[in-house]
């Protein structure tokens, strides 16, 4: 089974900061092709690094910039982007970045800038669970390993370093 993982997860230099959110287990099955990745935002054609962006509004949808640029246009090109490759790769399963506007499963940030959560999913996690694809994020790594219910990847995951 592949499984779909945000790019930066296993160490590529795309977050919007440019720097990356390495969780070592996920690089390890990368390195042994068991995962498929993607950057919906770089996809998308946001740059890197790039001003960080928060969904704003969800009727009408809007993600804007903290400098009050729209890039909603970019993150749901991107989202449709990497949903293909997911699809074309027969991904079932996806680990993705923790609270993204493109990423997010579980919460994201409220569009104020400030650090505050809201409940909601960033615009590709929502489109990969409309597909029909679970979705992880890196805090989830236990719930996702009893998902899958495969020891072959929990090895990947023995450590904690590995988490």
């Amino acid at each position: 089974m592949k499984i779909g993982v945000s790019s930066c997860l296993v160490g590529i230099n795309c977050t919007y900061s440019g720097s990356h959110n390495l969780i070592s287990g996920l690089k390890k099955l990368y390195k042994d092709d068991k995962i498929i990745i993607a950057c919906p935002e770089v996809l998308g054609g946001l740059s890197i690094p790039r001003d960080p962006a928060e969904i704003q509004g969800k009727e009408p949808f809007v993600i804007k910039t903290n400098k009050n640029q729209d890039v909603t246009y970019e993150y749901i090109k991107g989202a449709n982007k990497a949903l293909n490759i997911f699809l074309e790769n027969d991904v079932k399963i996806a680990i993705l970045k923790f609270r993204s506007p493109s990423c997010g499963n579980d919460g994201v940030y409220d569009g104020s800038f400030s650090h505050r959560l809201i409940e909601g999913q960033g615009v590709f996690a929502q489109l990969l669970e409309e597909h029909g694809i679970k979705v992880f994020n890196e805090y989830q790594i236990d719930e996702f390993l009893k998902y899958i219910k495969d020891d072959e990847y929990s090895q990947y995951f023995k450590n904690e370093e590995d988490l």
